[in-house]
């Protein structure tokens, strides 16, 4: 067989692993802090403790991973740079003060670069962390009773961890333009402070602006109020997110460039809204649908997707991930 042809094939072979491996993988963090197994395993999966985070950064390291930040993403994927060194990125949504107390002293030791998507009412103060209000209503009592006279069982562990998902899938499905008022017709039969967990659980403005002094960390916008996108206007959509950046950008004195949708499924986004993030002036907009990053996302930075993070997860499983077709919606 002729050598040449035997070059080229081999250099296609290459150019089609690459491809096919994708570049990048974007991982999806919320919460760094020990897991309490007398809690709700759907608020719970989303932490890893800090021994966690640590193990996993120098297994990735040992295997050859770099990380990178989403800035050198983006350039990667409008430069079409290739690189043959594995790569992962840490972001964090919403802002917890975990992620300042536990995650940074261990980002920082290892020199990671690593993304923090803020929602501003988080740092206000003013925040509806509806799923940590949910979860202590639940765990305190053998019943839910809603509005309409429902009873939701929850005498049990598991009853509860049942009762959890179908309420959180019924407040995903309210109109998000009256979240509060729903939440409180819905739940009328209890006394509750909506706005009580985001004083415990939320980083401040002070700790937001000295991560944001550090070279390695990203700060990125994640909407005002934290809300399913889809359920919105167009105009409120618009506002939630440019309103958003630009509140974050008055204290931290730098432009922000990315941006996260809150939650980010197909279920509470869809084409119109990421057309809107789209005309928008940011480099990249990340979903939590599961997907690697190929080069053919330079036309969609609009839609990236990422890998939850989680105690249960195993490196190797970014192998099979790195297989995955091109995720979009």
């Amino acid at each position: 067989m002729n050598k040449s042809f035997i070059k080229k094939i081999l250099k296609r072979s290459t150019i089609i692993q690459n491809f096919f491996s994708g570049i990048a993988t974007i991982l999806t963090l919320h919460r760094v802090e020990k897991i309490n197994s007398n809690r709700l395993p759907a608020n719970e999966n989303m932490k890893v403790s800090p021994e966690f985070l640590e193990a996993f950064i120098i297994n990735s390291k040992k295997q050859g991973y770099n990380f990178i930040s989403l800035d050198d993403l983006y350039e990667q994927l409008i430069k079409r740079e290739v690189k043959t060194r594995p790569q992962l990125l840490i972001t964090f949504d919403d802002g917890y003060a975990d992620n300042f107390k536990h995650a940074y002293p261990v980002l920082k030791k290892h020199n990671i670069p690593f993304t923090i998507y803020v929602t501003t009412s988080f740092p206000d103060n003013s925040s509806i962390l509806w799923w940590f209000v949910l979860e202590d209503l639940i765990l305190e009592n053998n019943n839910i009773i809603v509005n309409d006279n429902q009873i939701f069982k929850c005498d049990t562990f598991k009853s509860k961890n049942r009762a959890f998902i179908s309420l959180r899938n019924m407040i995903l499905a309210l109109p998000q333009q009256e979240l509060q008022k729903k939440l409180s017709e819905i739940f009328c039969h209890y006394d509750i402070d909506w706005h009580e967990p985001s004083k415990k659980y939320c980083m401040s403005w002070d700790q937001i602006i000295n991560l944001s002094k550090d070279d390695n960390v990203t700060i990125a916008g994640h909407t005002q109020n934290h809300l399913a996108l889809k359920g919105l206007e167009h105009d409120l959509i618009i506002k939630e997110i440019v309103k958003g950046n630009q509140i974050i950008e008055n204290r931290i004195k730098k432009k922000v460039m990315h941006f996260s949708y809150p939650f980010g499924s197909s279920n509470e986004i869809n084409k119109n809204v990421c057309s809107i993030v789209k005309q928008l002036d940011l480099k990249t907009a990340t979903t939590t649908m599961t997907g690697n990053i190929f080069f053919n996302h330079r036309k969609y930075l609009n839609i990236l997707p990422r890998f939850m993070l989680t105690e249960s997860f195993e490196l190797s499983e970014l192998s099979n991930v790195r297989k995955k077709r091109f995720v979009t919606i």
